[in-house]
């Protein structure tokens, strides 16, 4: 599973323009599902529309509402704002961007062209993971993306991290073969001996519409250290 993790590396992490100026937070990722079954990263997702259906279907879609009631005279403010992602120019302790920040956060449009999906990455983040070889408890924990955080143009979705706990729950340095110091090696280790990594492609079925991912017997499932 090479690349990198969309929620450790995105998700929360500040945006600034080619000159340092802050754009704005990563408040969620854009997935674009395409015709031929590819899952793409496309946008990254801010402002409130976008951060406050993380809260959960039930505390999220109330937040929201109350935030929409609250600017009813604005048609599209229940829809995040969307930066494309063509325009990163490298990921490291923020999300850097290749032009300046005038202009550039557009409404994100309720309109998908004939045969597209959009997807979220808050979407995918928890998901149950039905899978005779992981724990019942497992869910998706994040999502990796194909290349390497520089310079990636609509990075593909290659694979989920999936096992027990929640997204979020792992530590951002145990993805790495360098774990520092024996005895926290020892100590991520041990936490995270049940988190695997699976590519996806056959075997591998993500259900929007039932809330979960079900992987095949005989896919393989990689640990992550």
């Amino acid at each position: 599973m090479d690349g990198y993790d969309a929620a450790l590396h995105l998700l929360d992490r500040q945006v600034v323009d080619r000159e340092g100026q802050l754009v704005a937070k990563v408040d969620d990722v854009e997935l674009t599902l395409e015709p031929d079954g590819s899952l793409v990263a496309t946008g990254l997702l801010v402002g409130l529309p976008a951060l406050l259906p993380r809260f959960g279907d039930r505390l999220g879609s109330w937040l929201l509402d109350k935030y929409v009631q609250a600017g009813e005279e604005r048609a599209d403010r229940a829809l995040p704002g969307v930066i494309e992602f063509e325009l990163v120019d490298d990921i490291g302790s923020g999300v850097e961007l290749s032009v300046l920040r005038k202009g550039l956060v557009r409404p994100r449009t309720a309109e998908v062209p004939a045969g597209v999906e959009r997807w979220r990455l808050g979407d995918l983040l928890g998901m149950r993971v039905r899978c005779g070889d992981l724990p019942k408890r497992s869910r998706v924990l994040d999502v990796r993306l194909a290349g390497v955080p520089h310079r990636t143009e609509r990075p593909l979705v290659t694979g989920l991290v999936v096992g027990p706990g929640r997204p979020g729950s792992l530590f951002g340095y145990d993805r790495k073969p360098d774990l520092g110091p024996l005895a926290v090696a020892v100590v991520v280790r041990r936490l995270h001996r049940h988190v695997r990594g699976v590519d996806v492609g056959p075997g591998v079925e993500i259900d929007r519409a039932a809330n979960e991912v079900r992987i095949s017997p005989g896919v393989p499932l990689l640990p992550l250290l």
